[in-house]
């Protein structure tokens, strides 16, 4: 009943990719929709052990992204999507989550040869590598554990309800036992931060602005908002973008959710309006509207889909959607 259920409601996705093979881009990106955002994380082409979360690509790869939706919009910064947030024409704004180290290495250099503006949101709790993300946790424990087996460690997952199947969707209400865990297997985090580098410095995500990137808040500890309660939702916010003022003053304050918005209420959206917290805010659910004003949805991009076939079924699947009174998030 489960399975039943859960294909009824993937259906029109599943519909929408399989007649996308068979309709132009022309045709799917003709009509006017939401503004296009896509959304990344990283792009390096190395194989990288705390990262076995998502298909991240190599430089070729997202060079040949690039080049496919220059091809079909044009971008705009942050500015010019907060001034016409309901363009006309097709556009298009870039934006990276996390503050990863190669945002700074391979990205921003990239961006620029391309004159591509873009918004990099950084958690502002792991700038300059102080501490690292539970699903990276996840990642490297998962990682040890595929080559080199350890009951003790794997008795004490299994127990808190965590196999390697499932592992790397560990809450970080789970963090503890993600470090104990990781003591048993003598993997050293605060080692791997300072070896590795895997998050930009304070120097670097000023440079990034400097050089004319938009920076803003991807929360502080990068938690999953649906668990937590309206006033730590705040908290997370506030604080997050308490550094970005601090380091930054952007012109725009912008603020991105991590993993979604889903359990991010109109009452949060409006608290963080009214105090002046945030100018525009993103959620990940893909191409669609939101009926709150000033809040956008992003498409993530790092899925295993070659990019033809990702726009054209997204845009698609909107349209479908649209059909049916389905295409407006409402909180």
């Amino acid at each position: 009943m489960v399975k039943t259920l859960k294909f009824m409601a993937d259906f029109p996705r599943f519909l929408s990719i399989q007649l996308a093979r068979l309709i132009s881009a022309d045709q799917i990106f003709a009509s006017p929709g939401p503004v296009f955002l896509p959304f990344y994380h990283l792009v390096s082409n190395r194989s990288l052990e705390h990262i076995r979360n998502y298909p991240y690509r190599t430089e070729k790869t997202f060079e040949q992204e690039l080049d496919y939706i220059l091809k079909y919009f044009t971008p705009v910064s942050l500015e010019e999507l907060f001034e016409y947030p309901h363009p006309d024409k097709k556009v298009f704004h870039l934006s990276f989550d996390d503050g990863l180290r190669e945002c700074a290495e391979v990205i921003a250099p990239l961006l620029m040869r391309k004159g591509i503006p873009a918004t990099f949101f950084v958690n502002t709790g792991f700038v300059d590598n102080k501490a690292l993300f539970h699903r990276y946790k996840a990642s490297l424990i998962l990682e040890r554990l595929i080559n080199f087996p350890d009951a003790q460690a794997e008795q004490l997952l299994r127990i808190n309800g965590f196999t390697r199947k499932n592992l790397l969707q560990a809450p970080i209400s789970k963090i503890d036992i993600l470090d104990e865990a990781a003591e048993m297997m003598e993997i050293d985090f605060p080692g791997f931060l300072e070896k590795e580098h895997p998050y930009m410095t304070t120097a670097e995500v000023k440079d990034l602005h400097k050089k004319g990137f938009t920076i803003g808040g991807h929360s502080h500890e990068h938690p999953e908002f649906v668990s937590l309660k309206t006033r730590q939702q705040f908290k997370q916010v506030e604080k997050s973008m308490e550094w970005v003022a601090k380091h930054i003053h952007p012109k725009i304050k912008a603020f991105s959710f991590p993993f979604t918005d889903d359990g991010v209420s109109e009452k949060l959206l409006n608290k963080m309006k009214k105090e002046q917290v945030c100018d525009i805010t993103f959620g990940t659910a893909g191409l669609k509207h939101d009926a709150f004003e000033g809040h956008f949805q992003r498409v993530p991009m790092e899925q295993n889909q070659r990019i033809d076939a990702l726009l054209k079924g997204e845009f698609l699947y909107y349209k479908l959607r649209k059909m049916i009174g389905k295409a407006t998030v409402k909180h």
